[in-house]
Protein backbone atom coordinates (compact mmCIF):
# COMPACT_ATOMS: atom_id res chain seq x y z
CA UNK A 1 0.00 0.00 0.00
CA UNK A 2 2.64 2.12 1.08
CA UNK A 3 4.22 1.79 -2.49
CA UNK A 4 0.76 2.26 -4.14
CA UNK A 5 0.81 5.66 -2.51
CA UNK A 6 4.44 6.23 -3.66
CA UNK A 7 3.89 6.18 -6.72
CA UNK A 8 0.46 7.97 -6.89
CA UNK A 9 2.42 11.01 -5.61
CA UNK A 10 5.18 10.77 -8.07
CA UNK A 11 2.24 10.70 -10.79
CA UNK A 12 0.70 13.72 -9.05
CA UNK A 13 4.43 15.51 -8.58
CA UNK A 14 4.65 15.01 -12.58
CA UNK A 15 1.50 16.17 -13.74
CA UNK A 16 1.47 19.52 -11.28
CA UNK A 17 5.17 20.54 -12.57
CA UNK A 18 3.78 19.77 -16.36
CA UNK A 19 1.46 22.11 -15.58
CA UNK A 20 3.30 25.21 -14.46
CA UNK A 21 4.04 27.75 -16.52
CA UNK A 22 7.27 27.94 -19.17
CA UNK A 23 8.31 31.14 -19.86
CA UNK A 24 10.28 32.24 -22.83
CA UNK A 25 13.29 34.59 -21.46
CA UNK A 26 14.89 35.10 -24.35
CA UNK A 27 13.97 36.71 -28.07
CA UNK A 28 16.40 36.47 -30.86
CA UNK A 29 15.74 38.48 -34.41
CA UNK A 30 16.53 36.19 -37.52
CA UNK A 31 19.32 38.89 -38.60
CA UNK A 32 21.24 38.12 -35.46
CA UNK A 33 24.04 35.95 -36.69
CA UNK A 34 27.38 37.42 -35.39
CA UNK A 35 27.29 37.57 -31.42
CA UNK A 36 29.92 40.28 -30.43
CA UNK A 37 33.50 39.49 -29.88
CA UNK A 38 36.06 42.02 -28.49
CA UNK A 39 34.27 45.01 -29.64
CA UNK A 40 31.16 46.05 -27.36
CA UNK A 41 29.24 49.53 -27.12
CA UNK A 42 27.04 49.22 -23.61
CA UNK A 43 24.72 52.20 -22.40
CA UNK A 44 22.95 52.38 -19.28
CA UNK A 45 25.43 50.92 -16.96
CA UNK A 46 25.85 53.90 -14.87
CA UNK A 47 22.08 53.84 -14.04
CA UNK A 48 21.64 49.90 -14.24
CA UNK A 49 21.02 48.58 -10.48
CA UNK A 50 18.65 49.03 -8.14
CA UNK A 51 18.78 47.71 -4.51
CA UNK A 52 16.20 46.11 -3.08
CA UNK A 53 15.81 45.18 0.80
CA UNK A 54 18.27 48.41 1.88
CA UNK A 55 17.71 47.69 5.17
CA UNK A 56 18.71 44.53 5.14
CA UNK A 57 21.81 44.90 3.18
CA UNK A 58 22.89 48.14 5.55
CA UNK A 59 23.02 46.09 8.28
CA UNK A 60 24.74 43.28 6.55
CA UNK A 61 27.45 45.04 5.20
CA UNK A 62 27.85 48.20 8.11
CA UNK A 63 26.61 51.19 5.80
CA UNK A 64 24.36 53.63 7.04
CA UNK A 65 20.29 53.21 5.48
CA UNK A 66 20.76 56.77 4.22
CA UNK A 67 23.73 55.59 1.75
CA UNK A 68 23.40 52.20 1.03
CA UNK A 69 21.64 52.56 -2.22
CA UNK A 70 24.05 55.13 -3.99
CA UNK A 71 27.17 52.88 -2.05
CA UNK A 72 26.17 49.42 -3.34
CA UNK A 73 24.52 50.61 -7.09
CA UNK A 74 27.49 53.01 -7.71
CA UNK A 75 30.32 50.32 -6.72
CA UNK A 76 28.44 47.69 -8.89
CA UNK A 77 28.07 49.82 -12.20
CA UNK A 78 31.90 50.67 -11.92
CA UNK A 79 32.27 46.59 -10.99
CA UNK A 80 30.01 45.70 -14.01
CA UNK A 81 32.01 48.29 -16.92
CA UNK A 82 35.40 46.57 -15.21
CA UNK A 83 34.22 42.52 -15.55
CA UNK A 84 32.52 43.65 -19.18
CA UNK A 85 36.20 45.07 -19.73
CA UNK A 86 37.73 41.80 -19.35
CA UNK A 87 35.57 39.98 -21.78
CA UNK A 88 35.54 42.68 -24.28
CA UNK A 89 39.07 43.82 -25.16
CA UNK A 90 37.43 46.89 -26.99
CA UNK A 91 34.35 48.22 -24.42
CA UNK A 92 33.32 51.44 -24.76
CA UNK A 93 30.81 52.48 -22.44
CA UNK A 94 28.06 55.55 -23.40
CA UNK A 95 26.47 57.01 -20.51
CA UNK A 96 22.32 56.71 -19.89
CA UNK A 97 21.82 60.08 -21.00
CA UNK A 98 22.05 59.32 -24.46
CA UNK A 99 18.64 58.02 -23.98
CA UNK A 100 17.21 60.80 -21.62
CA UNK A 101 13.88 62.23 -22.94
CA UNK A 102 12.87 58.53 -24.30
CA UNK A 103 9.33 57.36 -23.45
CA UNK A 104 9.84 53.92 -21.92
CA UNK A 105 8.34 51.05 -24.08
CA UNK A 106 7.39 47.25 -23.95
CA UNK A 107 9.27 44.73 -25.41
CA UNK A 108 7.25 41.26 -25.69
CA UNK A 109 9.55 38.21 -24.92
CA UNK A 110 6.66 35.76 -24.34
CA UNK A 111 2.77 35.70 -24.04
CA UNK A 112 3.18 37.16 -20.47
CA UNK A 113 6.80 38.41 -20.24
CA UNK A 114 7.55 41.68 -21.12
CA UNK A 115 10.80 43.79 -21.11
CA UNK A 116 10.23 47.94 -20.03
CA UNK A 117 13.19 49.75 -21.06
CA UNK A 118 14.52 52.95 -23.11
CA UNK A 119 15.05 52.32 -26.96
CA UNK A 120 16.38 54.51 -29.80
CA UNK A 121 14.12 56.06 -31.43
CA UNK A 122 13.51 55.17 -35.10
CA UNK A 123 15.54 56.63 -37.66
CA UNK A 124 17.73 58.01 -34.66
CA UNK A 125 21.64 56.33 -34.47
CA UNK A 126 22.65 56.28 -31.18
CA UNK A 127 26.85 58.14 -30.97
CA UNK A 128 29.79 56.85 -28.57
CA UNK A 129 31.28 59.67 -27.08
CA UNK A 130 33.79 60.04 -30.11
CA UNK A 131 30.92 60.84 -32.24
CA UNK A 132 30.86 57.60 -33.75
CA UNK A 133 28.08 55.08 -34.65
CA UNK A 134 28.71 52.12 -33.40
CA UNK A 135 26.72 48.87 -35.34
CA UNK A 136 24.98 47.11 -32.60
CA UNK A 137 24.63 48.86 -28.85
CA UNK A 138 23.93 46.48 -25.26
CA UNK A 139 21.35 48.53 -23.49
CA UNK A 140 21.43 47.47 -20.00
CA UNK A 141 17.54 47.91 -19.21
CA UNK A 142 18.07 47.07 -15.12
CA UNK A 143 20.00 45.26 -12.83
CA UNK A 144 17.68 44.46 -9.83
CA UNK A 145 19.57 43.06 -6.63
CA UNK A 146 18.27 41.88 -3.43
CA UNK A 147 17.54 38.41 -2.08
CA UNK A 148 15.95 35.01 -3.16
CA UNK A 149 14.33 37.32 -6.11
CA UNK A 150 12.19 35.60 -8.61
CA UNK A 151 12.09 37.11 -12.53
CA UNK A 152 9.12 36.37 -12.81
CA UNK A 153 7.61 38.61 -10.39
CA UNK A 154 8.94 41.89 -11.97
CA UNK A 155 8.34 40.61 -15.72
CA UNK A 156 5.68 38.64 -15.50
CA UNK A 157 2.41 40.80 -16.12
CA UNK A 158 -0.34 38.38 -14.53
CA UNK A 159 1.80 38.25 -11.22
CA UNK A 160 3.78 42.02 -11.29
CA UNK A 161 1.03 43.35 -9.39
CA UNK A 162 1.30 40.24 -6.18
CA UNK A 163 2.29 41.43 -2.34
CA UNK A 164 5.65 40.61 -1.49
CA UNK A 165 5.64 39.40 2.23
CA UNK A 166 8.28 41.00 4.34
CA UNK A 167 11.16 38.23 4.52
CA UNK A 168 12.42 36.77 7.29
CA UNK A 169 15.55 34.50 5.98
CA UNK A 170 17.88 35.21 2.98
CA UNK A 171 19.62 32.10 1.72
CA UNK A 172 20.82 33.62 -2.14
CA UNK A 173 21.97 36.62 -3.39
CA UNK A 174 20.11 37.49 -6.43
CA UNK A 175 20.25 39.83 -9.62
CA UNK A 176 17.73 40.43 -12.66
CA UNK A 177 19.02 41.29 -15.74
CA UNK A 178 17.14 42.84 -18.75
CA UNK A 179 19.09 43.84 -21.56
CA UNK A 180 18.92 44.30 -25.50
CA UNK A 181 21.31 44.02 -28.16
CA UNK A 182 20.26 46.97 -30.37
CA UNK A 183 20.98 47.51 -33.77
CA UNK A 184 22.04 50.43 -33.80
CA UNK A 185 22.06 51.29 -37.88
CA UNK A 186 18.37 49.87 -37.99
CA UNK A 187 17.21 50.60 -34.95
CA UNK A 188 16.07 47.16 -33.99
CA UNK A 189 16.11 44.44 -31.08
CA UNK A 190 18.74 41.89 -32.35
CA UNK A 191 18.49 40.03 -28.80
CA UNK A 192 16.68 40.52 -25.57
CA UNK A 193 16.98 38.50 -21.98
CA UNK A 194 16.01 38.83 -18.47
CA UNK A 195 18.32 36.79 -16.83
CA UNK A 196 18.30 35.26 -13.60
CA UNK A 197 22.02 34.97 -11.43
CA UNK A 198 22.02 33.43 -7.94
CA UNK A 199 24.97 32.98 -5.18
CA UNK A 200 24.36 31.18 -1.66
CA UNK A 201 24.85 33.17 0.74
CA UNK A 202 26.97 32.08 3.55
CA UNK A 203 28.71 35.66 5.04
CA UNK A 204 27.57 38.57 3.18
CA UNK A 205 30.18 41.05 2.21
CA UNK A 206 30.84 43.46 -0.72
CA UNK A 207 33.19 40.95 -1.94
CA UNK A 208 29.66 38.64 -2.63
CA UNK A 209 28.55 41.26 -4.29
CA UNK A 210 31.52 41.48 -6.37
CA UNK A 211 31.10 37.72 -7.52
CA UNK A 212 28.00 38.21 -8.29
CA UNK A 213 28.60 41.09 -10.65
CA UNK A 214 31.02 38.90 -12.41
CA UNK A 215 28.55 36.28 -12.92
CA UNK A 216 26.24 38.81 -14.12
CA UNK A 217 28.82 39.53 -16.84
CA UNK A 218 29.49 36.48 -17.78
CA UNK A 219 25.78 35.23 -18.47
CA UNK A 220 25.28 38.43 -20.57
CA UNK A 221 28.46 37.13 -22.93
CA UNK A 222 27.18 33.46 -22.82
CA UNK A 223 23.64 34.60 -23.48
CA UNK A 224 25.05 36.83 -26.29
CA UNK A 225 26.63 34.32 -27.79
CA UNK A 226 23.89 31.39 -27.28
CA UNK A 227 21.44 33.74 -29.11
CA UNK A 228 23.01 34.50 -32.56
CA UNK A 229 21.67 32.72 -35.15
CA UNK A 230 23.71 29.37 -36.75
Amino acid sequence: MGRFFLVISLVMAALLSGCAPHYQWTRSHPAYKIPPRDELTVIGVDKAFVLVRSAWFAKKLGISTDSIQTKVTSDCSRLLAEELKKRYSRLKMVPSSKLDGLPEESLKLDQRIFIKGKFPEQGVAVTDSSGNIPKNILIIHEIILGTDLNRENYFDYALIHNESTEKKTSNKLTAIVSYTLWDNERQRSLYSAVDQIEKPIEKISMSDIEVLVGDIATQIQRELDIGAAP
